[in-house]
Formats: C-alpha cells, sequence, structure tokens
C-alpha cells in the first residue's frame, strides 16, 4: 500500500490487549479498495501471531463500518470474470483470516454495513451495533453473484432462508430487522466501540489457548471440516493440557482467585 492507503486502516492497542483496527476511509463510508482487502487480511494474520493481543475490534470511521467494495475501481479490477474471480479470491482470503484470528472478534457497527461490509462483520465472532446502524447485500442489484465462502458465512448465521430473501431482495434494512434476522448479537445505546471493547476486555481475562482452540473447533464444526482437521484440533486440546495457563487455573480455582492467564 501507499503512505495514502496505510492511512485508510487505522490500528490501536489498548492495556488490556484489545486490538482495535478502524476503516479509515470516512469519504466514501469506508469502501474498501482492492488494496485495503489485501492490507486487511495482512493485519489480522499479524494480529493472531501477537501475543499481546487478547482481542480485536472491528469497525469504521465516520458514522458508517463499511459500504462493502469500492465500486468506483471496477471497470479497473473487477471488469472480467477473470478480473472477478481474483477480486473474490482476494475478499474471500481477507475474509478467512478475520474469521480463523485465534483472538475474539467483535465488529462495532454504525451506520452502514452492507455488501463486503456485511461480509467483514460476519467474519467476525460477534457484532455490536448501534440504533443507525443500516444492513444489507445489494449484489443483486449490481448484476452480481455473492461469494462460495460469504454464502456460507451467512448461511451459518440465519439459515437458508433468511439468507435467500436477503440476498434476492438486496434491500437496506435497519437494525430491528438485523436483529429479528440475528445478523446482531448487541444493540447498544451508546457507542458501539467501546460497547465491544469493554465485551472483549471481559473475554480477555480467560486462558488465549483455550479460547483459540475452541474457536477452531466451533468453526470447524459449523463449516463441516472436523475430520480433515481432526489431527491440528486434537493438537490444540493437547497443547491446553500442557500449557502454563492449565496448571495456573487449577492453581487459581483451588486458591478461589482470579487466573493470571499469559497465553502457553
Amino acid at each position: 500500500m501507499t503512505d495514502e492507503q496505510d492511512a485508510y486502516i487505522l490500528q490501536e492497542l489498548d492495556d488490556q490487549g484489545i486490538l482495535t483496527i478502524t476503516l479509515n476511509r470516512p469519504a466514501k463510508k469506508n469502501a474498501m479498495s482492492l488494496a485495503m482487502w489485501r492490507a486487511l487480511g495482512e493485519i489480522f494474520a499479524k494480529a493472531g501471531e501477537n501475543s499481546a493481543v487478547r482481542g480485536v475490534v472491528l469497525t469504521g470511521a465516520g458514522g458508517s463500518f463499511c459500504t462493502g467494495a469500492d465500486i468506483s475501481e471496477f471497470d479497473t479490477v473487477r471488469a472480467t470474470a477473470e478480473q472477478g474471480i481474483e477480486y473474490d479470491r482476494i475478499n474471500d482470503e481477507t475474509v478467512l483470516a478475520i474469521r480463523n484470528c485465534p483472538r475474539p472478534v467483535c465488529a462495532a457497527i454504525s451506520g452502514y454495513a452492507v455488501g463486503g461490509g456485511l461480509s467483514l462483520a460476519l467474519a467476525c465472532d460477534f457484532r455490536v451495533a448501534g440504533k443507525d446502524a443500516k444492513m444489507g447485500i445489494p449484489a443483486g442489484r449490481l448484476g452480481l453473484v455473492y461469494s462460495i465462502l460469504d454464502c456460507r458465512i451467512l448461511t451459518e448465521r440465519i439459515g437458508t432462508t433468511a439468507s435467500k430473501r436477503i440476498l434476492f431482495e438486496g434491500d437496506i434494512f435497519g437494525c430491528e430487522r438485523a436483529c429479528e434476522l440475528g445478523l446482531v448479537d448487541q444493540l447498544t445505546d451508546g457507542e458501539a466501540v467501546a460497547t465491544a471493547r469493554a465485551w472483549l476486555g471481559a473475554l480477555a481475562a480467560n486462558a488465549p489457548l483455550s479460547q483459540a482452540g475452541n474457536k477452531a473447533i466451533l468453526n470447524a464444526l459449523a463449516d463441516g471440516s472436523v475430520e480433515t482437521r481432526k489431527a491440528e484440533l486434537e493438537d490444540l486440546i493437547k497443547a491446553a493440557f500442557d500449557s502454563e495457563d492449565y496448571l495456573e487455573g487449577r492453581r487459581a480455582f483451588a486458591e478461589r482467585r482470579p487466573a493470571r492467564f499469559v497465553g502457553f
């Protein structure tokens, strides 16, 4: 990315280990350029390798979460079938980097979370939304087919029939319908980012290896990959048993005090 593009994604790590990643292109309601898709995936991959990070909040600057892909560049980066497939491949890599991040991830949504923006939110473990949130997937109005991965994650969250309604109708709807559909885990009257940070701050007190292993197993159950990843997943279980955190957890329980987990 160029220096100018670097400013489109901001990062801030607080003293609890909560990393806030902010899409920072408010003039375009945080529409994602192809370069931003690539960069965001790299950021999440590095966050998952950073032991100082205990949770991640994904949000957008300027009153909107993300309006999806930047349509203004489609004539150059998504004009043909070949370009479209490559574009979707990069998108999918980013979505998977968020979904597979071993830390708890929460989307803090205000304003628009539509199209690819909603995909980013659904890739997170949890979604906190302000009452001004607006969601939807207008792919049908653009003549696009939603990617296989995005469809799978959408149906995991809300089921096939509700997913068909969202995709076939192509409408943008408010927070009440988003809650009815199950797209939002928590509505807040306050600032979505502050609510998400507080939520993840509470989770950060628990053992990182436990959270990473449980997340990997639950995701594998959801996407049907348990059998092909069985050895890998069992290694995560064994690593937790062999960890200092497991010893600390047992001691803390016996001593009736809060555990001090370090992540190994």
